[in-house]
């Protein structure tokens, strides 16, 4: 799932970097929050009341991804986005960044921070592992779910699509390419792999070299984080989660070719719909025009999601939602 997102997310990024920032009218909390070994990640908040929503962009994105959807959702409850170690204002963290790792930060980040919980957990493409693997270790820490276009592994889709995979495996090799210069501290004005890559902003994602180091390490396989966490179905308990599948995928534009396209859609909603099971309270739903940054494409479908898994906290009991 990792892999999938890598050249999407990358992308993602230099387009939020260069475009007009969203307009934000509501006031935003900044904290550095100190986790156990004297690192620092940045939290961004805004909004008041309870539960607290957590914001965890995915793989190459940080937290400006957020923007159509954190102002909305300020207006409903306390919101906070925040990046992973080494993505935009958070200290590095120690290498690899599997999910042991990153799920263990956000642990600490909950405890550390002045926030108050438990928490909704809002998780991005590949994030969701380590949302559910919070819910594994600390129930009690998390109020509810939210996953937002979690899908199928790269060997399942490559094989059902062997075409699409090509052109995927060459996509993600141009973007590993740029990422290691980055990473590398190569990318920037004067050297051919920086007009090659497109002449990315130096103060936008792909001009960070920690969040490139970050984002080459978060990229590995990581089977034994992937074999923790388990789709069983009702392996969560009955923790309320909503699972976001973005319908619009494996076009022509990605590399598919027409008769794979089906199966390939067919195969992500399936996974996604097996995530959702693993919850006693689990409910996937459909967003039709998004094919995979839901939360930039179609925010509204964030922004309902959110707010009935609030509605199944305060409550404790499900409410039906309308497939987007």
């Amino acid at each position: 799932m990792a892999v999938l997102a890598l050249t999407a997310g990358m992308a993602d990024a230099q387009q939020e970097s260069e475009r007009p920032a969203v307009q934000d009218e509501t006031a935003t909390d900044d904290a550095m929050v100190s986790l156990l070994d004297g690192r620092r990640l940045h939290l961004k908040c805004a909004g008041a009341g309870e539960p607290t929503v957590i914001l965890d962009a995915g793989l190459g994105l940080d937290s400006s991804i957020w923007a159509r959807v954190q102002p909305r959702l300020a207006e409903i409850t306390r919101t906070c986005a925040y990046d992973r170690a080494g993505y935009g204002r958070s200290d590095p963290g120690p290498l690899p960044r599997d999910y042991a790792r990153r799920t263990s930060d956000l642990l600490e980040l909950l405890d550390a921070t002045a926030e108050t919980g438990p928490f909704v957990l809002v998780a991005h493409s590949a994030a969701e592992v380590s949302a559910r693997l919070a819910v594994v270790r600390r129930r009690e820490v998390i109020a509810g779910l939210v996953l937002v276009d979690p899908g199928a592994d790269l060997e399942t889709l490559a094989g059902i699509g062997p075409v699409w995979a090509t052109a995927h495996e060459a996509g993600q090799s141009a973007a590993l390419k740029c990422i290691r210069a980055t990473a590398a501290g190569e990318m920037r004005p004067g050297n051919a792999i920086y007009v090659e890559c497109g002449s990315p902003p130096t103060d936008g994602p792909l001009g960070s070299r920690e969040m490139a180091a970050a984002v080459l390490s978060e990229n590995e396989p990581d089977p034994t984080g992937m074999g923790e966490v388990k789709t069983a179905a009702g392996s969560l308990g009955d923790v309320p989660v909503i699972v976001l599948t973005a319908a619009n995928k494996f076009g022509a534009n990605e590399g598919a070719a027409p008769a794979e396209t089906i199966p390939l859609r067919r195969a992500w909603s399936e996974a996604g719909a097996r995530i959702a099971a693993s919850s006693t309270r689990g409910e996937q739903r459909m967003v039709q025009d998004a094919s995979h940054v839901i939360q930039f494409e179609e925010p509204q479908a964030v922004i309902d999601a959110v707010r009935d898994v609030l509605e199944m906290t305060r409550s404790g009991t499900a409410r039906a939602g309308p497939t987007s």
